[in-house]
């Protein structure tokens, strides 16, 4: 085959190939989770704001990402962290959902792994990692009661 049938070859079998954007530039909503995840190398450190919190063993963080209440910047395990906390389980799984949709469509074509944990407390957790830009592991967790209604809240952990 001659140069040009193989360029018309190739152009031909890329258009039907799906086009992915750059992590974090197509859409708007990603531009807050990709600035944390550019914190990653540094473990976050930049985000640590001076608020300290005993019980979490954290730094409340300097930003906080859309649909959490909080932020935080783990002194242990130098990792960054967002709370949601919800009033029932279904608006905890709306929340959770809605995160999990905006990760896959800010790293469109990472694999995700799911899990459900089942805890002795008497809380069930709903899992999901993925393992993004430079090997930083993104997780969601909703944790909800096991027997069903109650206080239910999601979780972002970026370490």
């Amino acid at each position: 085959m001659t140069p040009a049938p193989r360029r018309l070859a190739l152009a031909a079998l890329l258009a039907f190939l799906p086009a992915h954007a750059p992590a974090g530039e197509e859409y708007p909503d990603c531009a807050p989770l990709a600035a944390v995840l550019d914190q990653a190398p540094s473990r976050f450190a930049a985000l640590a704001g001076p608020e300290y919190s005993t019980r979490f063993d954290a730094r409340r963080a300097k930003t906080t990402l859309p649909g959490f209440d909080s932020c935080w910047v783990d002194d242990v395990t130098r990792s960054f962290w967002c709370l949601r906390q919800s009033s029932s389980p279904a608006e905890a799984g709306k929340e959770a959902a809605a995160q999990a949709e905006r990760v896959e469509r800010c790293w469109p074509g990472v694999p995700t792994r799911q899990d459900i944990e089942r805890g002795d407390n008497g809380v069930t957790r709903l899992v999901q990692d993925w393992m993004v830009r430079g090997g930083t592991r993104l997780r969601l967790v909703q944790r909800k009661p096991t027997a069903g209604a109650g206080l239910s809240s999601v979780f972002l952990y970026l370490y």
